[in-house]
């Protein structure tokens, strides 16, 4: 059985990464072209991170503290796993746009 949960934090690593890829760019872009919509991309990116942040904080709070919560947690982990996965596909298409 595949353990969800770090499958979710894995892949929450990995849109953290793309996501300072995608910024970086952005922060680049915005020097150049002084406009709302580079300086939205870049809130936008900045808050997408702070999400992934707060997935692997979440993970780990879960299931450092308490093994109760660790019981919830992974009840709903597969849900979890799967917004992951499809955000980082998402991102991972953006990625690749914004760097051509």
């Amino acid at each position: 059985m595949i353990d969800f949960m770090l499958a979710a934090v894995v892949s929450a690593f990995l849109n953290i990464a793309l996501l300072l890829v995608t910024i970086t760019t952005y922060v680049q872009n915005m020097r150049v072209i002084r406009s709302y919509y580079t300086s939205g991309l870049v809130l936008v990116a900045a808050l997408l991170m702070i999400q992934n942040i707060v997935i692997v904080l979440f993970w780990s709070t879960l299931y450092m503290d308490d093994k109760a919560l660790m019981m919830s947690a992974d009840m709903v982990s597969h849900y979890l796993f799967a917004i992951n996965i499809i955000q980082t596909i998402g991102l991972s298409v953006l990625v690749w746009i914004t760097r051509r």
